[in-house]
């Protein structure tokens, strides 16, 4: 835990860009398949919670979307295979 503080980085949210997919945001996706969309917001390894949303930067997901922009179609493996998504939305 005192590792973990003293790591611990304070971050200006009016400084997160929101032109393309990266940590502390809010992606909202479609399944390219089925047309369903989702919201996740994308945080650290210890701050994920599936239930509300949150998923960790270490996730396919996740690191499928990293980088990417509103508009993009990216190809994720997943356990069950390969899915597509579009980035429909990326927020704080």
């Amino acid at each position: 835990m005192e590792d973990m503080l003293a790591k611990a980085r304070i971050i200006d949210e009016s400084k997160i860009d929101t032109s393309h997919v990266q940590i502390l945001n809010k992606v909202k996706i479609k399944n390219i398949k089925n047309s369903q969309q989702v919201e996740y917001m994308l945080v650290s390894e210890s701050e994920a919670d599936i239930k509300n949303g949150k998923i960790s930067v270490a996730t396919p997901i996740a690191k499928g979307l990293l980088g990417k922009e509103v508009g993009d179609v990216v190809e994720i493996k997943v356990p069950s295979g390969v899915m597509s998504f579009e980035i429909i939305e990326i927020s704080l």
